[in-house]
């Protein structure tokens, strides 16, 4: 479904980047490991398209995106969830939510009931600025906003991070429900190894901006885990 091709990018002048490739298949979770700083979120902004290539491919269902910009992304089936969710501070729970259709490009006219039953709490907040939200309270906003377009292939960037382990939990049984239904794959980068365990089919590591490991649930043994993500 997602095929990364010797991607190359960065900020500026960085390249922070080297000639990363990956794959994402169909309906799995796949999930990507590393230290703070190593490219996690470099490489989510450049699969999405917020950041350019300068070398590489991104391939999604068999269609070169690279040079498309990250609206034509979403319109293809992409849904992302970026680190520190990027909800609009000053607008309704309601009106964030009713914003992911945008991604639909007007294939959906109201936001789907299973988006908003994955999060039960959400409709009860519907009158309440985005701003006002606890941390965990706008993960799940970012997240079930994400789902408003009913995305093919979904970007979870450190969705863990920050937030109440009640919300935690949430998110794993949210992401499991996905997987079991297995309509939308996952690229979820993650610190939290026992919560990437528990949702994982197959993991990549990254450090300097490579991806210096890859392999399944069997293969991330304690070794690997030392040597690549012990400080």
């Amino acid at each position: 479904m997602l095929a990364v091709r010797q991607l190359e990018t960065g900020y500026g002048g960085t390249v922070i980047l080297r000639g990363v490739s990956l794959d994402v298949g169909p309906g799995q979770v796949v999930c990507l490991l590393g230290r703070n700083g190593v490219g996690k979120t470099t490489l989510m902004k450049g699969i999405m398209g917020v950041l350019k290539a300068r070398r590489g491919s991104v391939t999604f269902k068999g269609e070169d995106l690279t040079g498309r910009p990250p609206g034509v992304r979403a319109r293809r089936g992409i849904g992302y969830v970026p680190q520190g969710r990027e909800i609009f501070p000053l607008l309704t729970v309601y009106d964030n939510l009713v914003l992911g259709l945008e991604a639909a490009g007007g294939r959906l006219r109201t936001v789907p009931e299973e988006a908003i039953a994955r999060f039960p709490a959400l409709p009860t907040l519907y009158g309440r600025r985005g701003g006002d939200l606890s941390g965990g309270q706008q993960q799940q906003l970012a997240f079930a906003r994400a789902l408003a377009s009913r995305p093919e292939l979904l970007l979870l960037d450190e969705p863990c991070e920050g937030i109440q382990p009640s919300i935690v939990a949430e998110i794993r049984e949210v992401i499991r429900d996905i997987k079991r239904e297995g309509r939308t794959a996952i690229l979820l980068a993650e610190q939290d190894l026992e919560f990437v365990r528990s949702v994982g089919d197959y993991f990549y590591m990254m450090d300097r901006g490579a991806i210096v490991w890859q392999g399944e649930a069997s293969e991330l043994t304690d070794d690997v885990v030392h040597r690549h993500l012990a400080v």
